[in-house]
């Protein structure tokens, strides 16, 4: 009898739903997918809601997943198809009062008609947010054997805005061969999921004429004049740039603007596409980049400081906004180590010649130009004199170089030293002009 019952519920809805006063428009049919998961409780034995009572682990809850398309062609009534997977675990699983051997896999198919009874009542249709439904329909089954179903059961949708809500529901499920075996069972189905509503772009719920983006009443018919409200229900206020800020309260009423600035849209002084309350440099035209600021050249070489690796020093395009060439690792002939072959040292002592002093600052410029390289000093003397005299001479030379780059500020730990005395000569001794050119310090970058 109850099953007779529940299918003349669901043929009578249909009938019933054909004649709702209130369809939607042609241009305004809505879907809706539901994702989420679900649990089935078939421990009762005769009606689905004696199931109520049982533990939460006698019920399916393992892959538990449901997804389900609704079709809302009337105000009051939609279609929806659902398709719902789930499993009982062995030994704690319960069907009709027994308990399961081994795992049973639960699958569902149900097709249900929706009544949406809060459009009917006024004390409710005016929370946009919130639709609450009556469903009932047929459905197929399977756990280990196959049957029909007649279902029924309460629902809920929470829309978090137009598009993306949450629904709640509830399935009594009467199997249609209930008893005949243990898995022709009543059950009930509860279920949680994430809801995606798809209305068409010029979607008009109340049918009265006013897209819903512009329907100050999007669920009530109104007038065109009030914003879609009843003339009864408000008086819409004027808002004469659209904006969404009302005349009364816009300082800008004619002209859209946000909020945040009272309706009036924030300003942009210098025109470089920054709005002034983001603009660090709102008088000066800027890059979004730097925050509405112009990049600056601080030793103006027309190379901006952003790409100048020496920002603090006029250089060249060429060597990327520094004064000298980059030294390369190893290089020996590097305009830094022939500055260092001019490096003079008063005779037969270490003290640097005064006339070397240009020579030692330009040095100094261009390993700052490297900061985080490293290089090795190399002292090298003529066969005048002694060997055991050369060799002395070689790193007292070499380390008077050295300290002059670290008082001027080389780093120490940049710098390492090497002394060949007379053992290393680029040319012969016996000239003038070779002994000159042996007399020398060579300055190698290695890292």
């Amino acid at each position: 009898m109850k099953k007779l019952t529940l299918l003349l519920f669901f043929i009578g809805g249909i009938a019933f739903a054909q004649n709702d006063t209130e369809p939607l428009n042609e241009n305004n049919k809505t879907l809706i997918l539901k994702l989420g998961i679900n649990a089935v409780d078939s421990t009762g034995e005769e009606s689905p809601l004696d199931t109520f009572n049982s533990d939460f682990d006698q019920v399916a809850f393992s892959n538990p997943y449901i997804i389900e398309l609704e079709y809302r062609f009337s105000k009051l009534f939609s279609l929806g198809l659902a398709a719902s997977v789930n499993k009982w675990n062995k030994n704690e699983g319960v069907i009709d009062g027994k308990l399961l051997n081994k795992d049973e896999i639960y699958t569902a198919v149900d097709l249900d008609l929706k009544y949406y009874f809060d459009e009917s009542l006024n004390f409710l249709d005016r929370y946009e947010w919130l639709d609450l439904y009556l469903h009932g329909g047929i459905g197929y089954f399977k756990i280990k054997e196959s049957d029909g179903t007649l279902n029924f059961g309460p629902g809920a949708n929470f829309w978090f805005n137009e598009s993306v809500g949450l629904n709640l529901s509830g399935t009594a499920k009467w199997a249609l061969n209930h008893g005949e075996s243990l898995y022709d069972s009543n059950h009930f189905q509860v279920s949680a999921g994430i809801l995606f509503r798809f209305n068409g772009a010029d979607a008009d719920f109340d049918d009265d004429g006013i897209k819903d983006s512009d329907d100050k009443c999007p669920k009530v018919y109104g007038l065109e004049s009030l914003y879609g409200c009843p003339e009864e229900v408000v008086v819409a206020p004027k808002d004469s740039d659209g904006d969404g800020i009302i005349d009364d309260l816009d300082k800008c009423p004619n002209v859209k603007g946000p909020r945040a600035n009272k309706g009036c849209p924030f300003p942009d002084s210098d025109n470089d596409g920054v709005l002034d309350k983001d603009d660090k440099c709102p008088n000066v035209k800027g890059p979004r980049a730097n925050k509405g600021c112009p990049f600056p050249d601080s030793d103006n070489d027309g190379i901006l400081d952003k790409d100048d690796k020496c920002p603090n020093v006029k250089g060249t395009l060429q060597n990327n906004g520094c004064p000298f060439k980059e030294v390369k690792v190893g290089d020996l002939n590097s305009d830094l180590n022939i500055l260092a072959h001019q490096i003079l040292f008063d005779s037969s002592n270490h003290t640097i010649n005064q006339q070397t002093d240009p020579i030692l600052r330009q040095i100094v410029q261009i390993m700052k130009q490297h900061p985080n390289a490293t290089f090795r000093l190399e002292g090298h003397t003529d066969s005048m004199g002694s060997e055991e005299f050369n060799y002395r001479l070689s790193k007292d030379r070499v380390m008077a170089v050295r300290d002059y780059l670290v008082d001027n500020g080389i780093l120490s730990q940049n710098l390492t030293t090497e002394y060949f005395g007379e053992s290393n000569p680029v040319a012969s001794n016996s000239t003038k002009e070779g002994r000159h050119q042996n007399r020398r310090v060579e300055v190698i970058r290695t890292k």
